[in-house]
C-alpha cells in the first residue's frame, strides 16, 4: 500500500515538473522578450561555474567541431528562373525564397564545386555539355577549407573554416585527462581547439578571374547560414575553451568572442564585450552561438549578435531566424520515494529557442524561450501565419522508464515565443524521425518498430490535433512535397521484432496519399538493396535533385545486394501515380574499371535538358532524355 502511494507521488511531482513550456519575462514594460546580458567578467565566471555544477554531461560538447552540418532537413520544388537565359536547377531548400549553401550550384551556366579535403572551388562551363571545360580555380589558405558557398548573376560566397590547435597539455599527474565535479569525474580533450569562420564575397563578373571584394569573419566554427535576397546570415559557434580556465592562466580577452570585416577601416578583430552579450538562464553548454550579418549590396558593416549557451540546430523563414540549443534543468525526486529509485533526482531535457529578427542585413535578437524535449533537426520547426511552432521528443532517464515512455509533442508559439497551444503523448515510446510542415498541417514520423505516419492538423493554433495516421513497416528520415494531396518518404525498409524492435534493410522511397486526411495511404513503394544501403540524402536534403514539371527526381547511393557487387552511384526516377516509382537509369562515376573503383557522386543537377551529376573527381554530363552520357571532365 505504501508503495502504491509513493508511485502516485513520485508521477504527480514529474508530472508538475515537466510543465516547464515557457517564454522569458519580458523586461520592464517592455514588450519584446530579451534576454539578460552577462555584464561583467565576474558575472561570466559565475555563470559558467554554475553551469559545470549543473549539466549532467559536461564536456559532452568537446568534439562537436567534428560533427557536420545539420541532418534531415525540408525542400521546396526546384523551378526555372524566367530571367535566365536557360532553366536550371537549384539547391533544394526548406523555405522558398530562403536560399541554403552547398557544395556545388549552378547559376545557368557555370557549375561551381568545391571537393572533399580540398582548398580549392572550381568553376566550369558546363553549358552546352559537349563544350564543357574548366574555367577557373579559386585556391586558399593552407589553414583554410571551403565548406560551402552561394552564387548568384553578381557574387560568389564561400564559407571556410580555419582549425588549429593552440595549446597541448601533457598527460601528467598534474594535468589530468579529467575534471572532478561534485565529485564526480568528467573527462575533457587536453587541448584547446580555435576555430573561425570567414565569408569571402568575390566579384564573377569575369567567371576566369574572380576577384575578392571583401573577407568577413566570425569567431568560431561554421554551423550554418541562410541568404535572403542580398541579405547574408552566418551563424557559428564557439566552444568554451575549458582547460584555460581551468588552469586560471588567461585573460579577460581570451573568453570574448570577436568578428572582423574588411568593410571597417581598421580591419582588426572586434571583441565583444559582455555587457552585450546575452544568455539563457539554466544554459549548460558554456559555448557561444554568434550571428553575423551582412547585405551584399551594400557598404554596411556586418552586424553581429552574440549569446551563452550554445545553439545547434537553425531555422529561417524570409522575416525571422531561429536558433535551437539543448539545455537541462535539475528534477529533485521526492524524499520518500520507492527504494528502486536512485539516484533521487534527474535532468529534464529541455531546448532553449532564440529569435532574430530579419531586416535590410541585419539580424536582431527579439526572444527567446524553452520548450520541453529535443529538436530533431530544422525541419521539426517552422514558421507560418505569424506562429512559430516546433515538434520534439521527450526522454526520460532509463531508471524512469517504468513510470513514464518518451513521447513526442508539437508546441505552437506566437511571435514572442508565449505558448498558445501544444499537442503532447504523441506516440508513446518512440521517438521523431522527420517532420514536415505545410501550411497549417503537419506531417510526422515517429518509430521503434513500425513506422506511424501522422496527419496533424494545426489549423486552430491553439488546439492543434491528430487527423489520422498510418503504421508501416520502416522509417522515413526525409519527406519532401509532391503535390497537395502526396508526400515522398526517404528512409529505411525495417524487419518489425514483435513490435519492439527492428532492423534496418534497405533504403525505402514511399509515396503517400493524404487526400483522406483521417486514413493516409501509402500509395505504392519501392525497396532499394539490402543491409547497409544508404544515400547521403538521409541526412541531408540538398543531396536531392527534384523538379515535378520534368518528372524527375535522383540522389546519390550506395547499394549493398546479397551477391552481387556494391553499386556506387546515383539512381534517376520519375514518378507515375498509377505506375509508381518508374527507375529511368544508373549513373556511376567509373575512376578505375580494372579494380572496379567508383567515385561516390555527391550532387546532381540539371540546366535545360542536360544532367550533371558531381564527385570529388569527375563531372559527367548526361541526357535527360535518355539518360546517355554526352561529356565527363575530370576534377582532380
Amino acid at each position: 500500500m505504501l508503495k502504491k502511494i509513493f508511485s502516485k507521488v513520485l508521477v504527480l511531482m514529474l508530472i508538475i515538473s515537466l510543465s516547464g513550456v515557457y517564454s522569458m519575462k519580458p523586461k520592464g514594460n517592455s514588450k519584446e522578450i530579451i534576454l539578460p546580458k552577462i555584464g561583467s567578467f565576474a558575472n561570466f565566471k559565475k555563470l559558467i561555474d554554475d553551469a559545470l555544477k549543473r549539466n549532467p554531461y559536461m564536456g559532452s560538447d568537446y568534439f562537436a567541431y567534428d560533427i557536420s552540418n545539420p541532418l534531415a532537413m525540408e525542400a521546396q520544388d526546384v523551378k526555372a528562373i524566367e530571367e535566365a537565359p536557360f532553366s536550371y536547377s537549384e539547391t533544394n531548400v526548406q523555405v522558398s525564397g530562403v536560399d541554403e549553401a552547398d557544395i556545388a550550384k549552378t547559376d545557368g551556366e557555370f557549375i561551381y564545386i568545391v571537393g572533399k579535403n580540398e582548398r580549392k572551388l572550381k568553376i566550369v562551363k558546363a553549358y552546352p555539355a559537349q563544350d564543357m571545360k574548366l574555367t577557373s580555380t579559386i585556391s586558399f589558405e593552407e589553414s583554410f577549407y571551403p565548406k560551402e558557398f552561394y552564387v548568384d548573376s553578381k557574387y560568389l560566397v564561400v564559407i571556410c573554416e580555419k582549425t588549429e590547435v593552440l595549446k597541448k597539455i601533457p598527460k601528467d599527474k598534474t594535468t589530468s585527462e579529467t575534471y572532478r565535479v561534485s565529485g564526480e569525474n568528467r573527462i575533457f580533450i587536453p587541448y584547446y581547439i580555435s576555430s573561425e569562420t570567414m565569408c569571402i564575397v568575390y566579384d564573377i563578373s569575369d567567371r576566369s578571374n574572380p576577384k575578392v571584394i571583401r573577407k568577413v569573419t566570425l569567431d568560431g566554427r561554421y554551423l550554418t547560414s541562410r541568404k535572403v535576397g542580398s541579405s547574408l546570415h552566418i551563424v557559428s559557434l564557439k566552444h568554451f575553451p575549458y582547460n584555460l580556465y581551468l588552469s586560471k592562466n588567461y585573460s579577460v580577452q581570451d573568453f570574448m568572442p570577436y568578428y572582423s570585416d574588411s568593410n571597417i577601416n581598421d580591419v582588426q578583430k572586434v571583441y565583444i564585450g559582455f555587457n552585450k552579450i546575452g544568455y539563457v538562464p539554466d544554459f549548460i553548454n558554456c559555448s557561444y552561438t554568434l550571428v553575423g550579418s551582412f547585405g551584399l549590396e551594400t557598404g554596411s558593416h556586418v552586424s553581429v549578435e552574440c549569446i551563452l549557451g550554445g545553439g545547434d540546430t537553425v531555422y529561417c523563414s524570409k522575416e525571422n531566424l531561429y536558433v535551437c540549443a539543448e539545455s537541462f534543468s535539475k528534477v529533485i525526486l521526492p524524499a520518500k520515494t520507492i527504494e528502486s529509485i536512485r539516484p533521487r533526482y534527474y535532468y529534464k531535457q529541455k531546448t532553449a529557442i532564440y529569435r532574430f529578427e530579419l531586416s535590410k542585413g541585419t539580424a536582431s535578437l527579439k526572444s527567446a524561450g524553452f520548450v520541453e524535449g529535443k529538436v530533431l533537426n530544422q525541419f521539426s520547426m517552422d514558421e507560418y501565419d505569424g506562429y512559430f511552432r516546433i515538434a520534439t521528443t521527450v526522454e526520460y532517464p532509463a531508471f524512469l522508464e517504468r513510470y513514464f515512455e518518451p513521447f513526442n509533442a508539437v508546441y505552437v508559439f506566437d511571435k514572442n515565443l508565449k505558448l498558445v497551444g501544444k499537442l503532447d503523448k504523441i506516440a508513446k515510446g518512440e521517438r521523431i524521425y522527420s517532420a514536415r510542415f505545410m501550411g497549417k498541417r503537419l506531417y510526422l514520423v515517429t518509430f521503434k518498430a513500425l513506422d506511424p505516419f501522422f496527419v496533424i492538423s494545426l489549423e486552430n493554433p491553439q488546439k492543434p490535433e491528430i487527423l489520422g495516421y498510418l503504421k508501416i513497416p520502416g522509417y522515413s528520415t526525409y519527406l519532401h512535397p509532391y503535390d497537395q494531396n502526396h508526400i515522398i518518404g526517404f528512409g529505411k525498409d525495417a524487419e518489425d521484432l514483435n513490435e519492439k524492435y527492428a532492423i534496418p534493410l534497405g533504403l525505402k522511397i514511399a509515396m503517400f496519399n493524404v487526400e483522406d486526411v483521417k486514413n493516409p495511404k501509402e500509395l505504392f513503394k519501392v525497396i532499394i538493396g539490402g543491409k547497409g544501403t544508404n544515400s547521403e540524402l538521409l541526412n541531408n536534403h540538398k543531396a536531392l535533385l527534384f523538379d515535378k514539371n520534368k518528372n524527375i527526381f535522383a540522389f546519390p547511393v550506395e547499394v549493398y545486394e546479397k551477391g552481387k557487387d556494391k553499386f556506387t552511384g546515383a539512381y534517376v526516377y520519375s514518378i507515375d501515380l498509377k505506375k509508381g516509382f518508374v527507375l529511368m537509369g544508373k549513373i556511376s562515376h567509373e575512376i578505375d574499371d580494372k579494380y572496379k573503383y567508383y567515385d561516390k557522386i555527391k550532387r546532381l543537377l540539371y540546366i535545360e535538358d542536360v544532367l550533371y551529376s558531381v564527385s570529388d573527381s569527375m563531372l559527367k554530363a548526361i541526357s535527360l532524355g535518355n539518360l546517355e552520357e554526352i561529356a565527363r571532365l575530370r576534377l582532380d
